[in-house]
């Protein structure tokens, strides 16, 4: 009878135990890039990077922060489009136009790595302010992390009831939204 009452009183402390543990819930107003990138010669490419959740809750005047914690050291954007233009594949019109617009004299112009409402942000060195979508005629907002940097930041600048859809160009299945409450 007494084994039988130590069983029970582990089993009930290991019970609450578990059930007292605090759950791993995501930061408030982050995105992390999750994922990695396997090459497996002759064979397959597989590369799961993705934007971690999928979708955030912000207000307005928020700011965001991007982790990069992928196992990769690929560069990213954060770019911020209209609903309807999320790509379905690499061939994309959109992710021309991303990528145009950060380097607006081509491939020997300047790299631009913030894009406030479609061209260069005065200040490349201050946060990002997130309130324009972008289309196929014109470049939305837009942030580019170079190949191994960590995290940047931006502001949500848009109004209360907005959704902001955003991908990266550079991995177009990376799709993710913000909405403003």
């Amino acid at each position: 009878m007494t084994r039988r009452t130590a069983v029970a009183a582990l089993a009930t402390v290991a019970a609450f135990g578990v059930a007292a543990a605090p759950a791993a819930a995501a930061k408030k107003n982050e995105i992390v890039i999750k994922g990695d990138f396997t090459w497996r010669e002759g064979k397959s490419v597989k590369d799961t990077q993705r934007f971690s959740p999928r979708s955030i809750a912000v207000k307005p005047g928020a700011t965001v922060t991007v982790r990069n914690r992928s196992k990769t050291k690929d560069p990213h954007t954060v770019t911020f489009i209209e609903k309807q233009f999320i790509p379905d594949s690499f061939e994309s019109p959109i992710v021309g136009a991303t990528f145009g617009a950060h380097q607006p004299g081509g491939e020997e112009g300047e790299f631009i790595t913030k894009l406030d409402d479609g061209v260069a942000a005065a200040d490349q060195n201050a946060p990002l302010a997130v309130n324009t979508l972008g289309t196929l005629e014109a470049a939305g907002d837009s942030e580019f992390m170079a190949p191994g940097q960590k995290s940047t930041k931006f502001v949500v600048t848009a109004e209360a009831g907005s959704t902001l859809p955003y991908f990266c160009a550079i991995h177009p299945w990376m799709v993710g939204k913000i909405k403003v409450k």
